[in-house]
């Protein structure tokens, strides 16, 4: 492990003093499958209350900022404070454009802590009981980034989970990520509902022979027909590949994808001869 990995990683550990209280965190599912040359990301598209109860409204899970991509579950969105994971990411991931993934990995890391400080406060102080039935001990956020960096494929992956620390409750960010150290032919990443398909392609000979696509189609079908009171249909799929991306079927609440840009060479006087 380099310097850079052992220091990124103790940062990922680190714990902010932060309280919070959400609804039924597991109610989607998100899919990630990545190889040397590709990325697939596919989700669900049902919407649950606090209470697990169907709401009739659908919404996109993946979400395009710049040349990434980002798909959360979990604490994203308070009406009555503003408080929107989806409109924190925008921000941050192109606060610095020129800037290398994983600083804007850490980038995005910050700003939601920040805003997570503030608005779980208010949560907490006007919510306090559904704070003790529902979330203690409990991760509570995930969100993953995923796109290419050159022609690497690179997989970010941050959990927040509520912790116990001397003046009261704070959050742990649990980073699990898919970078340089990444092994396999095939990986994937796993958010929300998942305890139908852990394991599946491990233990499918073959399960990957289709190409990532299927792949990915498959398990999130697979969920749903296990936990349809929390995922259902339809299904979005994105390809990503290091000259862009397309979607593979979507939605109408699926924006149209914008080209990729161009990375501005931060010292334009340098060149290779």
């Amino acid at each position: 492990m380099t310097t850079h990995q052992a220091v990124s990683r103790l940062c990922g550990m680190l714990t902010v003093l932060l309280v919070v209280v959400c609804g039924n965190t597991n109610a989607t599912t998100i899919v990630v499958a990545r190889t040397a040359n590709e990325i697939v990301i596919g989700a669900d598209s049902k919407v649950t209350d606090t209470y697990g109860k169907e709401l009739s409204n659908q919404v996109c899970k993946i979400q395009q900022v710049g040349n990434l991509f980002i798909a959360s579950e979990g604490l994203l969105r308070d009406k009555a404070t503003g408080f929107n994971v989806p409109n924190i990411a925008g921000r941050a991931l192109q606060l610095k454009p020129d800037a290398t993934v994983a600083e804007k990995v850490n980038i995005l890391t910050g700003f939601l802590t920040a805003e997570l400080f503030v608005e779980l406060n208010r949560v907490r102080r006007d919510s306090a009981d559904e704070f003790h039935t529902k979330l203690e001990g409990q991760t509570f956020l995930r969100i993953v980034i995923a796109g290419f960096e050159g022609n690497r494929p690179v997989v970010f992956v941050r959990q927040f989970r509520t912790s116990f620390i001397a003046r009261g409750i704070g959050v742990t960010v649990i980073p699990d990520d898919c970078v340089d150290d990444c092994q396999g032919e095939v990986v994937t990443r796993f958010l929300g509902e998942t305890e139908a398909i852990d394991g599946l392609p491990e233990d499918t000979p073959g399960f990957w022979k289709d190409g990532l696509v299927n792949g990915v189609r498959r398990l999130v079908e697979n969920e749903i027909q296990a936990r349809s009171e929390y995922v259902g249909p339809p299904i979005d799929l994105l390809q990503i590949n290091a000259q862009g991306a397309k979607w593979i079927q979507k939605k109408q609440e699926c924006p149209d994808l914008k080209p990729f840009r161009k990375r501005v060479n931060p010292h334009p006087h340098l060149r290779r001869r």
